[in-house]
């Protein structure tokens, strides 16, 4: 297989078509669908909809948004996928978010979140790359700390998570 890029464990390829139902059920499984936050649910024909803007935008010469699938590097299966959003060239920032499947707490999102960071930075020029994550999700929280985010700061009750109102929290990873 060829990767747009890699890491340690992890290579980070293009969208596919073909993943669009692993896409869907990524989504859709509970303990993601509470850490992301969608209150909708996904289909295949949803997917394929986020997936044409999203390759789209990810296409474009300076593109607006870069998503990739990712793939462990140890059987070159998909686990899930990164991207970057509102990407603002003028001001070099970007914010982040990642989706991972079943493969949780292997270090693949660590990887993952460092490389597709290493892009932002080398690719793309940008210079500051922000997330928000929920309190809640302190495995989330540690990997984003190892694959170099430093907390920014908490946005007060901003989430509905879990049948209740909480915060969120703001973290980046700046070029150094």
């Amino acid at each position: 297989m060829t990767y747009l890029t890699t890491g340690d464990r992890v290579g980070l390829g293009p969208l596919s078509r073909e993943l669009l139902p692993e896409y869907a059920r990524w989504v859709n499984e509970p303990d993601v669908r509470q850490g992301t936050g969608p209150m909708g649910f996904h289909t295949e024909e949803t997917e394929l909809a986020w997936y044409e803007r999203a390759s789209t935008a990810s296409a474009e010469r300076a593109p607006a948004q870069a998503h990739f699938t990712i793939h462990d590097l140890s059987d070159d299966a998909a686990v899930g996928t990164a991207g970057l959003f509102d990407i603002n060239y003028a001001h070099g920032t970007a914010t982040y978010g990642i989706l991972l499947g079943e493969r949780r707490g292997q270090g693949l999102g660590t990887d993952a979140t460092r490389v597709v960071v290493r892009w932002a930075f080398d690719v793309l020029g940008l210079h500051n790359v922000m997330l928000g994550v929920l309190p809640w999700n302190e495995q989330a929280i540690a990997a984003y700390r190892r694959a170099g985010f430093e907390d920014l700061g908490i946005r007060r009750r901003a989430v509905w998570s879990r049948g209740e109102r909480i915060d969120e929290v703001l973290m980046q990873a700046v070029r150094e």
